[in-house]
């Protein structure tokens, strides 16, 4: 099974690629992973309101979600999970013979609708409010300590 983190825009920020390359190096053994981000629209829809840069983003993520039988959204309003349960969620998902898992991270103003009704859930880290650049790292390494729960490897500690 593929699992993917789609993040919209890029992230300039060294030590959050280095952190991505890093967890995305170790889950290689667990299988196929692929960390994908979609171009920046921020510049060219500067001025824009905001349902015409969801619109805008949502074209570029389309086009990532291509094969992607199962997507979940990273939405400050989703299911919040301790890092047990996310991993029994993710191997009842490995269980049920999907070919590709994705996990989407939207841009600072949400989804666009469109995107939102091919969602299957959405994912929520936590109560808080993160920047858009750190949940990339969180939730590939959330990712990566559920694959270790589910191998029984000493990574998390509960």
């Amino acid at each position: 099974m593929q699992i993917s983190i789609i993040a919209t825009g890029k992230t300039n920020a060294v030590w959050i690629k280095t952190g991505i390359e890093e967890y995305a190096k170790r889950m290689v053994r667990y299988g196929r992973f692929s960390f994908v981000e979609t171009a920046n629209l921020k510049n060219k829809f500067a001025k824009a309101d905001s349902k015409r840069v969801m619109k805008e983003e949502a074209i570029l993520q389309e086009k990532a979600l291509e094969g992607v039988d199962y997507l979940i959204l990273l939405d400050e309003h989703g299911k919040v999970y301790g890092s047990m349960a996310f991993a029994k969620h993710l191997e009842k998902l490995q269980v049920r013979g999907l070919k590709h898992i994705a996990f989407l991270i939207g841009g600072p103003y949400g989804f666009d609708p469109s995107i939102q009704s091919k969602a299957n859930e959405k994912w929520a880290l936590g109560p808080l409010t993160f920047p858009h650049q750190l949940i990339r790292i969180f939730a590939v390494e959330q990712i990566y300590r559920a694959h270790t729960i589910l191998k029984g490897e000493p990574y998390h500690h509960p």
